[in-house]
């Protein structure tokens, strides 16, 4: 029986932990895949990078500056792969900051049609000191990168680059090095000039010792060609999945004697859609509600449209002497599993297995079904299945709707007017026009732009106009990132999600008008200074924060001289922040000639570091 069950709920991580370097090594770059994602914790993922003693997300959103400055320096380090449609409605307290990271994220279609529905981190981190072995991270997840309450799933690998290729990882490879061409081909962005060179690393890379006593690891990917993953037949299977469908039930448990070779732990309302004949193939289970009770005095901070309950995926096999636990993304429905008359799956889909003896990692009871998580579980009552009244009906078909929006090619022109920038959405290719059910509206609004119910789409989608113009707004506030609000009037059903455009004419100076937003006095000038040079001094900038704005300035001095300190080790370590000084100087000038926010006593003290920085700036 292992020491430690894999699926204790008690073994808990947060998602930010596994951004965390490992000791000697710092964060080098990485490249992540989602299926939903919101902008708040996207946010969280650079923040966790730059300031490591940083574990609670809302202290961290709590710190626009903090956030500004960790955007900014893991601009071009960090590339996140989303399902297009599936980005949350943004709130306003994160729309302007997205427009620093906006080449950060990047929308995808699966090829089969379905779901682009993997998660997973790859993460390489370069050593400190001069001759250790670069390492990386790989962590296969079922959570998204959100802020879903639900009960997931993660496996974590850590290893070292070394000279020989690893098979095993050649799968992963495969989905990294396709991500790119999976956008829309109309509007691709440029593949991220790191992600050949960390593919290098990853087909060499060998994991330390594997979790819950495997000695094998495998993985495999669904829905980018012909083949489909599903788990090996065994003696004994049990099903972990929020999320199920008939075809794909009969399809997992064809070869299993009777029912109580099979379990399956689902969602109650997934549950009482399958049919009792195939329920009959499993001893099921769900979820005891009494799992999620803790999460009720937090109810009212939730969208509505966050998830909650079950939400991990996992299949666990007794195979001979061996038990396979399998683990990622794939819910066990007919998109995640069953291939297509094209031979691939409709969803892309990333799975690992953990192989080994079972006497190492212990039979499904053992595994699986510890003390700690059979708590959380109840037996399966059935009830009758929803009845489709007129507001599903309403949430299906804009649903549909979304889908056909999401996969438009769009085009967001500026155009400079006197003291701010025009703006038009148009198609960035010929489409054939939509058709929008009749009752169903369609707004459409720069995400910056709030409280504002947005401009009419309908037009523009179904090509009785070839442009829609959405205003003007500060040239800081241009972001090409889109609101989409669809509403069905008859029942009052809305939908809200986020789309990305590409910009056409942006104005050069954008990213400086975003930071003169941000940092548009002097104390926030001597706070963002604060966080750059923080890993040089004392304290952390939580500590900071709770102790008011005016610790800031008492702490630095008004005059800069308690700086001379951190800038004279930086410039000795020569570490780079009094480059990133130097062009935060430069770009908090006023481009209109009018007068810089940067005070005088700190550019007098600054013009003493400027030529040694630019001397230095020039060796490189």
């Amino acid at each position: 029986m292992p020491a430690d069950p894999a699926f204790d709920p008690e073994n808990r991580e947060l998602y930010t932990t596994l951004m965390r370097s490992p000791d000697g090594y710092r964060f080098d770059h990485a490249v992540a895949t989602t299926y939903s994602l919101d902008f708040e914790t996207a946010l969280a993922i650079p923040i966790a990078v730059v300031f490591r003693d940083a574990e609670n997300r809302d202290e961290m959103l709590r710190s626009p500056l903090a956030l500004l400055q960790s955007v900014e320096r893991m601009a071009g380090r960090i590339a996140i792969y989303c399902d297009r449609g599936r980005i949350k409605e943004a709130r306003p307290n994160a729309a302007r900051l997205m427009a620093l990271y906006e080449k950060t994220i990047t929308e995808v279609s699966a090829p089969g049609g379905g779901a682009f529905h993997p998660k997973l981190w790859c993460i390489r981190f370069q050593p400190e000191r001069k001759g250790a072995p670069t390492r990386m991270r790989l962590a296969i997840l079922s959570r998204n990168l959100t802020n879903d309450r639900c009960w997931d799933l993660a496996l974590c690998l850590d290893g070292t680059v070394k000279d020989d290729t690893n098979e095993a990882n050649e799968p992963v490879v495969q989905l990294l090095r396709a991500l790119p061409s999976l956008a829309n081909s109309a509007t691709r962005p440029p593949a991220p000039k790191f992600l050949p060179s960390l593919l290098r690393d990853l087909e060499r890379c060998s994991w330390d010792e594997l979790p819950a006593g495997a000695t094998k690891i495998r993985f495999a990917v669904n829905g980018l060609d012909a083949g489909s993953w599903s788990p090996q037949k065994g003696e004994r299977l049990a099903i972990l999945s929020p999320f199920v469908s008939g075809s794909a039930l009969k399809h997992l448990a064809e070869g299993y004697d009777n029912p109580s070779a099979c379990q399956l732990v689902a969602r109650a309302e997934e549950l009482d859609c399958i049919k009792p004949a195939v329920r009959g193939l499993f001893e099921v289970r769900t979820l005891d509600e009494r799992a999620t009770k803790y999460e009720e005095e937090d109810r009212d901070k939730a969208c509505s449209a966050d998830l909650d309950g079950l939400h991990a995926k996992a299949y666990v096999v007794e195979r001979g002497s061996r038990l396979h636990i399998h683990l990622g993304s794939a819910n066990a429905t007919t998109a995640a599993l069953v291939p297509t008359r094209g031979g691939r799956t409709q969803n892309v889909e990333i799975m690992a297995t953990l192989d080994g003896p079972k006497t190492r990692m212990g039979t499904i009871e053992e595994a699986l079904f510890s003390d700690g998580f059979q708590r959380l579980l109840a037996p399966y009552t059935p009830s009758e299945p929803p009845e489709q009244d007129a507001a599903a009906a309403a949430e299906k078909a804009l649903e549909k709707l979304r889908t056909k929006i999401a996969a438009l090619p769009l085009d967001l022109h500026c155009t400079q007017l006197t003291d701010a920038i025009g703006l038009e959405l148009a198609a960035a290719s010929k489409v054939p026009p939509i058709e929008i059910p009749e009752g169903v509206s369609c707004f459409v609004r720069a995400i910056t732009v709030a409280n504002e119910r947005g401009h009419d789409a309908l037009p523009l989608l179904s090509g009785s106009e070839p442009r829609k113009a959405l205003g003007s707004v500060p040239l800081g506030d241009v972001t090409r990132w889109l609101g989409m609000r669809l509403r069905d009037e008859d029942t009052g059903v809305e939908l809200a999600f986020t789309l990305g455009a590409r910009l056409i004419g942006l104005p050069d100076g954008r990213d400086a008008a975003v930071l003169r937003a941000h940092i548009a006095n002097v104390e926030n000038f001597f706070r963002y200074l604060g966080l750059l040079l923080g890993s040089l001094g004392e304290g952390s900038f939580l500590e900071s924060e709770n102790a008011g704005e005016g610790q800031w300035l008492r702490r630095f001095g008004q005059g800069g001289a308690s700086l001379l300190e951190p800038m004279v080790r930086a410039l000795n370590l020569d570490s780079g922040e009094l480059i990133e000084i130097a062009r935060l100087i430069k770009r908090l000038e006023d481009p209109n000639g009018g007068k810089s926010i940067v005070p005088k006593d700190f550019l007098a003290l600054w013009a003493s570091f400027a030529p040694l920085v630019a001397s230095k700036g020039a060796r490189h």
